[in-house]
């Protein structure tokens, strides 16, 4: 068995995802989501430590609080303070990693032919994902990364733990009356929009093109900020592409399986 947890879980498409590919591959598991509360998670990490459960997805809002019930880490989970899968590694610890980044990195780069290279970068948002993303990207030579978090504490900690790296990141009063300039990618990465009428309205009057906006939510594929950006004329994308991406490399962690281009599109094609 294998689970994605988190709260709210409904809206997660993983089990889709996972039990088409293990049955593709002839995995005889479930993957299923489990909805807990926070008190749950010891228990949880415990069931995959005793070999009741194979393996872990972690969601919001967990992908930090998860981290003192493991073992060890990931150099993707220590380079970025978070985790969004948990497995057993080759000496039987409970290990931790994070696929966000690879998976939302892999995405435009693959998929969409970005180059984050020398790019100015406005991240929305300060939690598990956020984090997880600006580490693939400060990998990547990012020149700027902006991050505007309604709670501040939580952005100036991102800046604290990057300080030593080349990429500049500055941190962000929640302000989206802010004419923002200069800005190659703008992603949201807060829970903001999952829900119905549920609204970023961000000032990007004096953004020109071709800045691209992508909102990690993939359930509503449309939220009202990709809608609001889109009728401005900007090129929008929505979360799927980056779930499909992280997934693939979650499966690797679990079963030493990578996946192929055609594993890949399979499942989109099926969610889209």
């Amino acid at each position: 068995m294998l689970y994605v947890i988190g709260n709210p879980i409904k809206h997660s498409f993983s089990p889709m995802i996972h039990n088409y590919w293990m049955m593709k591959y002839g995995i005889r598991l479930k993957y299923e989501q489990l909805l807990v509360r926070k008190a749950d998670l010891e228990r949880v990490v415990n069931e995959v430590r005793h070999n009741k459960v194979l393996g872990l997805n972690v969601t919001l809002p967990y992908k930090v609080q998860i981290i003192p019930y493991l073992d060890s880490l990931h150099e993707t989970a220590r380079e970025s303070g978070a985790v969004n899968t948990v497995y057993k590694n080759e000496q039987k610890k409970i290990e931790g990693a994070n696929t966000d980044g690879m998976g939302f990195c892999s995405y435009l780069e693959k998929d969409k032919s970005f180059n984050f290279n020398g790019k100015s970068i406005l991240v929305l948002g300060a939690g598990g994902s956020a984090r997880g993303i600006i580490s693939e990207m400060v990998k990547r030579k990012t020149l700027k990364i902006n991050v505007m978090n309604r709670t501040e504490k939580k952005a100036f900690e991102i800046v604290e733990f990057y300080k030593n790296q080349p990429t500049q990141i500055i941190a962000e009063k929640w302000n989206t009356d802010k004419p923002f300039e200069n800005i190659d990618l703008i992603i949201n990465t807060t829970s903001f929009g999952m829900k119905k009428n549920e609204h970023i309205k961000l000032n990007t009057q004096n953004l020109k093109q071709p800045t691209i906006v992508i909102d990690i939510i993939y359930n509503p594929r449309q939220t009202m900020f990709l809608k609001d950006q889109r009728d401005k004329g900007f090129t929008v994308y929505n979360g799927i592409g980056m779930l499909v991406r992280q997934a693939a490399a979650s499966f690797n962690f679990w079963f030493n399986i990578e996946l192929n281009k055609n594993d890949i599109t399979e499942i989109k094609k099926r969610i889209e």
